[in-house]
């Protein structure tokens, strides 16, 4: 029987320094139209997998920093008497080291692919068409995966069998409508009411899009890239588009300063993965198990709340 190896004691320091910044210019073309253009760097610390069997087998626990490119451009406009509200943004995002982190069935790896890109438009909007209503709608068309030559000079199967994938949890569409209706019952008390459809796309739910082939698999086929290009595909890896309904109502009080609503979130109770990942110590290949952490069921529940 194969015994698993012990975790290792490891011990090292990481430092590390980056300068980070925006810059964003804005231009009005009246009092209700404006645009504006941005880039920004951003930087998130690298560090050292904490989990106790990162070091198993001598293997490196600690993880490069990640940084962001990121550009923007967009335009912001509303009716005169405020009654519509559109603003669209076009965005595009560059990730260098992106920080990766991945449940294997025994343990949790952290590790970077060089490259991760992110592009797409967002459209939000504003409705009042008559008092006390307001309709909000919303939508993103995204495009978030590692290009087909993320891996740069890594040759880790991990990383390679990464390229040309889109990021985990990333729906290509994401659209969004709700309403509110507002009602003053009294001098001081108001009534509301509130609904919210969220609908997202198709999207992966897990790390890889394969079982990543053994070492005996790669020597076979003679090279990491072939063996991934003939590796089976996640069971269940990719969860098919849903859409949550969220509402809510109550009163308030005293000009907003008291409430007390009731709300259910998920109202049609849909059960849908979150996140899937390697059931812990089973094999791999066509006989690989997998696990899911689903998202929350319907919720529901009465709030109250006090403005001091």
């Amino acid at each position: 029987a194969q015994v698993l190896p012990l975790p290792r004691t490891f011990q090292a320091n990481f430092e590390d320094e980056e300068l980070i910044y925006t810059i964003k210019l804005g231009y009005e073309f009246s009092p209700f139209v404006s645009s504006y253009a941005s880039f920004t760097h951003g930087y998130k610390a690298g560090g050292i997998n904490l989990d106790s069997t990162a070091a198993v087998g001598g293997a490196d626990p600690s993880f490069l920093s990640e940084e962001v490119d990121a550009w923007e451009v967009g335009l912001k406009g509303q009716t005169p008497n405020g009654a519509v509200t559109v603003n669209i943004a076009a965005f595009y995002e560059e990730f260098s080291n992106f920080q990766v982190l991945e449940f294997t069935g025994t343990a949790f790896a952290t590790f970077n692919v060089p490259v991760a890109e992110s592009r797409g438009i967002e459209i939000e909007s504003l409705l009042r068409p008559a008092d006390g209503l307001t309709l909000n709608l919303a939508a993103t068309f995204l495009e978030a995966s590692y290009p087909e030559d993320c891996a740069g000079t890594q040759t880790a199967v991990q990383v390679l069998a990464l390229c040309g994938n889109d990021l985990t949890n990333a729906p290509q569409i994401i659209a969004l409508a709700g309403a509110m209706w507002e009602k003053p019952i009294s001098e001081s008390a108001e009534f509301f009411i509130a609904g919210q459809v969220r609908a997202e796309s198709d999207q992966r739910t897990s790390t890889q899009a394969i079982n990543l082939p053994t070492a005996a698999q790669i020597t076979a086929a003679g090279s990491v890239q072939a063996a991934i290009d003939n590796a089976t595909p996640i069971i269940a890896d990719i969860q098919d588009g849903k859409a949550f309904v969220n509402l809510r109502a109550g009163l308030r009080f005293a000009e907003g300063k008291y409430a007390i609503e009731g709300w259910v979130n998920n109202l049609t109770d849909e059960v849908v993965r979150g996140v899937t990942f390697s059931t812990a110590l089973r094999g791999g290949g066509e006989a690989n198990s997998r696990s899911a952490f689903t998202l929350p069921p319907r919720q529901y529940g009465v709030t109250l709340r006090a403005k001091f």
